[in-house]
């Protein structure tokens, strides 16, 4: 890999307009280390994903953004010869915590010149790739509500007031899981999370013992609950003692299924999936070639 050309996939919309601002400061930095960052901007849903597998086998290709931005690039890197860096600019910033880089720009940028090169997992729901997590129920249906929320309550506002909603019209969803076609579950829950990285959402943190590299995913869920437990759990899954409750339950597997008997939202890397009511979710092992510190 040629460490000399660095090629930063720009999602200037990300975090507000936080990643465009940080442009200058990522080229300074990079040049000062003898690297000649590269620029290219997307402009709309997708083009980050055409971006980058246009570039050469073996580039580093950095994503400068959120998580949709990160999940773009990464998936036109996936089984390829392509190095994968993040520069997190975005408002959760959930993958650069599962590679240990956390959201701090300096520490990302050290990375991205002096991180070593490692194989993560990647995941495959219904034909489309993700790397840090699919959720079915609850943060979903969050963040569908944050996205109707009236702007002017602010990021946590917004939050606040989706969940408020959902409470409002609460209900348990009656699931089959399958996992590695040899065990099933049939349970009433609130969610059902299959993850490779520990947060998603930028609060969740549903599976804090996952690992991006053990060539498992971590399937989170709830068996059914009540209206006031739900109360109690929702705070728990943003300290990451979620699954402490007696009603949390984690199973390991490497494919899952999930048939649902009514439509509920569910996202892949916080971007909302196509509506069904079957969901086929398998591990990727080492598909991805990632900068970690």
């Amino acid at each position: 890999m040629n460490r000399q050309e660095v090629h930063l996939v720009l999602n200037p919309a990300a975090g507000r307009g936080k990643a465009s601002s940080c442009r200058g400061e990522v080229s300074r930095f990079l040049s000062s280390r003898g690297l000649r960052p590269v620029w290219h901007v997307s402009g709309f849903p997708g083009e980050a994903t055409s971006i980058a597998a246009g570039l050469p086998d073996r580039s580093l290709v950095v994503a400068v953004g959120g998580d949709g931005t990160v999940r773009e690039v990464a998936s036109a890197c996936v089984g390829t010869g392509k190095v994968l860096g993040v520069l997190p600019a975005g408002s959760g910033n959930d993958y650069v915590k599962a590679l240990g880089v956390g959201t701090g720009m300096r520490r990302a940028l050290e990375t991205i010149v002096a991180g070593r090169v490692s194989p993560v997992d990647a995941g495959e729901v219904n034909g489309a790739v993700f790397i840090n997590g699919v959720g079915i129920g609850f943060d979903a249906e969050v963040a569908a509500g944050v996205v109707k929320a009236p702007g002017w309550l602010g990021g946590s506002g917004r939050y606040a007031y989706s969940v408020l909603r959902l409470l409002a019209g609460f209900t348990c969803h009656e699931v089959t899981l399958r996992l590695d076609g040899e065990r099933e579950i049939r349970t009433k829950t609130i969610l059902v999370a299959i993850a490779l990285g520990t947060t998603y959402g930028a609060r969740f943190r549903l599976a804090p013992l996952a690992r991006l590299d053990d060539g498992l995913f971590d399937v989170v869920f709830s068996s059914e609950i009540s209206r006031g437990e739900v109360l109690r759990l929702v705070p728990s899954a943003l300290r990451g003692t979620f699954l402490k409750h007696p009603k949390a339950h984690l199973e390991r597997a490497r494919e899952v299924e999930v048939e649902m008997q009514h439509y509920v939202p569910a996202h892949a890397d916080g971007e909302l999936l196509d509506p069904t009511l079957a969901y086929h979710i398998r591990i990727l092992p080492d598909a991805l070639q990632v900068l970690r510190p």
